[in-house]
């Protein structure tokens, strides 16, 4: 034993290749030139026939362990153990790609049993050394929030004390794994900025960070039958974030993090929750991932399941991420829209996409929604003014306008007949309105975004016309008006020159294409009943 590792560890950790090291736990951080590997965060950093060689430090080496101490700040007893806990199997020799794999366990039962493993040479292990609390969580919270997890989830998580920010000056993420009993046996540290990531000193990963099922809901049963494993806490919370709010994906069971691609974890839970019966495999979509998922299918006894991250990304925050861009609130985008009078004394602003009120001169009263064109110029109904020339007709012809109340419901939404082009209308939130505007019976299929997962608004069909609307209510079922962002992106996309009729057919190819990806064409052909609903 030399400082709490084996020799055995240390001369296993040294003989590990260090182009397998990078290309399985940095394979988004390395890119090859020629015969070489070069760190991206890193660019003189070049790797080569198993040496490292940082040039711009004049420091290099012949290791994964020297790599980790003089490049990523590792102790020596944490390298050995970071690379014995990782699950690194050495070979003989390795391809072209540098592939190798691990050697198969011999007869498993549900996994490698308990006394199997207390019956292994195991080495002693140190107490958990867990990193001081800071006073508040603000960085973390500010961090997460960042990668896309809300609030409610890094409030729930700091509450249950699995998550807390480290007051040792650097403020990492310390994510808690415990036993049974609640006491910490594990910390998976991550930097709120740079690429700082280990375990603290100490760390028992058979301990992984877990959320149970009903995460957040209070009084509600905690049994499952089914988990998910992920290699971090982030990808963890991300896929709950993304459950949360896809009708389309839908979990409720555990969600463990490894901690890697390390089985210690999800060996130890199986033990202890010999109730599951269902595995989902939610590693990386990358070959460590695969890799794992394969040697989890090999030796599980229940039913296991590969789940990959939506769209083709690397991992669930990636995907959470992109959803995230798609979907997320554009008041950043909704610029302000300035009314001023004939002298250019400004009278009021209004959000892009919202209403104004024009009372006329003989007292008849219309509302017309506004679109921001750039700082002097406006699209009122569908004309465009510039903000003096729209104030002078105005005043000319006696009108007076002023900023629609919340008390005056009116449905925004881009409509055509067939053979004409889709133009912005604001109508009444009622059923008569829409089906004036598109031709008596009318049936809605929901549109999807680019990720085929959220729905954003409904296409409406009638025997005269289409209408694009918002969406709303539990089950997407009620119209609403349709975001400024989408009439933008519909506008942006979809030539002037081409006709409604053809702007439907991409629509529905668009919906047809998302019912085969998928599965669920129960959802995508269901017609809602002919009702809008006046819900704001």
């Amino acid at each position: 034993m030399s400082g709490g590792v084996t020799r055995d560890q240390i001369a296993s950790a040294k003989e590990i290749n260090i182009e397998n090291y990078i290309l399985s736990r940095e394979p988004n951080n390395v890119k090859r030139v020629g015969s070489a590997y070069y760190l991206k965060d890193h660019d003189s950093l070049r790797i080569s026939n198993g040496l490292w060689k940082w040039e711009s430090q004049g420091i290099g080496g012949k290791n994964v362990v020297d790599y980790l101490i003089k490049v990523r700040g590792y102790s020596f007893v944490d390298a050995v153990r970071h690379l014995a806990g990782e699950d690194y199997y050495v070979t003989a020799a390795h391809n072209e790609n540098l592939a190798h794999t691990p050697p198969k366990a011999k007869s498993p039962p549900r996994m490698q049993g308990r006394a199997e493993r207390e019956a292994s040479d195991q080495p002693e292990r140190e107490p958990l050394k867990l990193p001081p609390r800071n006073t508040d969580n603000s960085r973390v919270i500010t961090y997460l929030q960042s990668r896309g997890i809300s609030k409610p989830f890094i409030d729930e998580c700091i509450e249950q004390r699995i998550l807390y920010e480290s007051g040792d000056g650097w403020h990492n993420c310390c994510f808690i794994g415990r036993d049974v009993h609640g006491k910490a046996k594990f910390a998976a540290l991550r930097g709120t900025h740079g690429d700082f990531k280990r375990d603290a000193d100490g760390s028992d990963k058979r301990f992984g960070f877990a959320l149970p099922p009903n995460f957040v809901k209070k009084n509600i049963s905690m049994n499952s039958s089914r988990l998910a494993v992920f290699e971090s806490p982030i990808d963890a919370l991300s896929h709950l974030e993304i459950c949360r709010n896809d009708r389309l994906l839908h979990f409720n069971g555990w969600r463990l993090a490894l901690g890697g691609t390390s089985l210690a974890a999800l060996t130890h839970f199986l033990e202890n929750h010999p109730e599951i019966r269902h595995c989902f495999v939610c590693t990386d979509n990358d070959e460590a991932g695969n890799r794992c998922a394969a040697e989890i299918a090999d030796k599980l006894q229940i039913e296991v399941v590969r789940v990959l991250p939506p769209d083709g990304e690397k991992d669930w925050n990636a995907a959470l991420q992109k959803i995230r861009n798609e979907v997320k609130s554009l008041e950043d985008v909704r610029k302000d829209i300035r009314f001023i009078d004939s002298d250019y004394n400004e009278l009021f602003r209004i959000k892009d996409g919202d209403s104004i009120k024009i009372t006329r001169y003989d007292g008849e009263e219309f509302i017309k929604p506004c679109r921001f064109i750039d700082e002097c110029h406006t699209r009122v109904g569908n004309d465009d003014y510039h903000i003096c020339e729209f104030a002078e007709r105005m005043e000319k012809n006696g009108n007076r306008y002023r900023v629609a109340l919340g008390g005056e419901p009116i449905l925004h939404i881009i409509a055509a007949k067939y053979g004409e082009k889709l133009q912005d209308w604001g109508i009444a939130m009622t059923d008569e309105a829409i089906r004036q505007r598109v031709g008596g019976d009318y049936t809605v299929e929901p549109l999807y975004g680019a990720s085929k997962s959220i729905v954003f608004g409904a296409l409406v069909r009638g025997k005269d016309g289409i209408a694009v609307c918002g969406v709303g209510g539990k089950d997407n079922t009620v119209l609403t008006s349709l975001h400024p962002y989408w009439v933008q992106k519909f506008k942006r996309e979809l030539s002037p020159a081409q006709r409604a009729e053809l702007k439907a057919e991409t629509l529905h190819g668009e919906v047809a294409e998302a019912k085969a990806l998928t599965g669920r064409r129960d959802s995508a052909d269901r017609t809602v009943p002919n009702k809008a609903t006046e819900a704001r």
